[in-house]
Parts: C-alpha cells; structure tokens; sequence
C-alpha cells in the first residue's frame, strides 16, 4: 500500500554555491518563522555541504551532482517538489522579512487566484529596488552595463521608475530574487530553461509565464535583498551575464520582437502611475 506524501502550502528552494551557513542564516530563519513554508529545499550545487547536517525537519537538502547553474538547481529541487506543494517559491540565500510577510504574500495569491506573484523589495540599505521591469531591449541591457549614464535613462523606462508602487499591478518581469508561483504553472512551464546558467533566466520564465497569466507585483508586503551586482564586480560573472544576455536576445529576437512590444504596451496601459518619488 503506496503511503500518501505530506503536501505543503509553500515549498521554499534556495540554491547555494559557495555559501556558509552565516550567510543563508537571516533567509533560513525568516521562512522557518512562517508557518505557511512547509520545506525549505537547500540545493548544493559546490561549497556548501554543511547544508546536509542542519538537523530541521523542515529543511531538506539536495546535492547536485554537477554546478549546472541557477535554474537547474532550481529544477531539480521542482522536479521532487512540485507535486506536493501547492506553490513554489524561488528564493535567493540573501533575503529576509519580518514574520508573516510571506503569508500575506500568499494568501494574496491564494485568495485572489493568482499563479504568479512578487511583493516590495527593499535593498538592505533600506533603498526601494526596482524589481518590476518591461520585458529588455538589448539596450537596455548592454547600455546599463558598457555605457551607465545612457543607460541609467532608459532605466526611468524599463524599471517602471514612475509606477505608484503603493498598489498591486501587473507587470511584463519581476526580479528573480523572490518569486511565488502556483506549482501547477511552473509543470506546465517545464521549470527554468537550463540553457542560462547564470543571469536571464528569471526574465524568460517571466516572458513564458505571460502566455498563461499575469506576473502581479504585491504591495502589501515587503522583503529585504542584499544585492550585489556580482557581474560588475567580476570578469567572470560579466561573461555569464554576456552570454545569458545574447541566448536571450537570440531566442526571442533582438531588435524586431512583436511579442516584446506586445507585453510591454499591453501593460503599461494598466500599471498605476504616479508623479511622486518619495514614499517607495
């Protein structure tokens, strides 16, 4: 007689390279702090083994065999998960939120139907992040890089600077750092693609995920993200972020997109827009 599996409001995966147990501890403790997070999933994809000896129920740990990159540590962790949970969340090791935040995170989702959803973001220096973007023009992204004052003007646009970020919208992207999906939409999206190993990944689960519904940033609650820009910092993390950027831009179209300016105009008509900068 086959045993019925626990299933989970919330399955939380977190992906670890290289991390110590000090720095995933603030995320860690956060989701065991919601009652809403079922299992926390650490997927080791190199340095860190220590995540297999934590000693929490709650926590469970997958060890990659091969560093595949982010969104195949992410799939693996779907690939065992995503039938017990009734929503998946993508979350980065250096994020943390004062209890309950996640909770009404969803029970926004549940409540109100929605498969795909991203709360307020604020950096760790308490600076608001602009995590709703328009889908990219390959401007966007290598004039923000190689050429930051013209691309710091095209960033009013594509990072919805003017957006009344005190409502609830929707929105072509979301930052990839904290992402809660109905794991019925990540099945039938197959997951990440693993062809990116780094960078851009999140931004073509986003352009998939429209074609079946809304991305809906959540203004009633709000996480803290430590961001660090790793590809302006490395040359290393700069040639996955290149190489990302071009699979990207060749699997959708580079300067002649219908599809992007489809999204982008669809919902630019119905995101709330205010004059005021203040008060993010």
């Amino acid at each position: 007689m086959a045993v019925e599996q626990e299933r989970f409001q919330i399955v939380a995966s977190i992906v670890l390279f290289n991390h110590s147990y000090e720095q995933v501890e603030e995320t860690l403790t956060s989701l065991l702090n919601e009652q809403c997070v079922g299992k926390i999933v650490l997927v080791n994809n190199g340095g860190a083994d220590w995540a297999a000896s934590l000693g929490n129920d709650r926590i469970d740990y997958i060890h990659s065999t091969i560093n595949g990159g982010f969104g195949h540590a992410h799939n693996l962790c779907m690939r065992s998960y995503l039938d017990r949970c009734d929503y998946f969340l993508i979350c980065n090791p250096d994020i943390s939120f004062e209890a309950g935040a996640l909770a009404r995170l969803y029970n926004f989702a549940h409540k109100e139907g929605h498969k795909f959803v991203s709360p307020r973001i604020r950096y760790s220096d308490g600076r608001f992040q602009h995590s709703c973007r328009l889908l990219p023009t390959p401007a966007n992204l290598f004039l923000r890089r190689f050429l930051p004052k013209w691309g710091s003007k095209m960033d009013v646009a594509y990072e919805l600077h003017q957006a009344d970020y005190q409502q609830t919208f929707a929105v072509p992207s979301v930052s990839g750092c904290f992402m809660l999906l109905k794991s019925t939409l990540l099945e039938q999206l197959g997951g990440f693609d693993e062809r990116y190993f780094m960078y851009m990944e999140d931004v073509d689960l986003c352009r998939r995920a429209l074609k079946l519904t809304d991305i809906v940033y959540f203004s009633g609650t709000t996480i803290t993200h430590v961001f660090g820009k790793g590809s302006y910092k490395s040359l290393t993390l700069l040639g996955y972020h290149m190489r990302s950027a071009i699979l990207y831009f060749n699997k959708w179209g580079w300067i002649f997109d219908r599809e992007r300016s489809h999204y982008n105009q669809k919902y630019l008509k119905t995101i709330p827009i205010t004059s005021l900068r203040d008060g993010l």
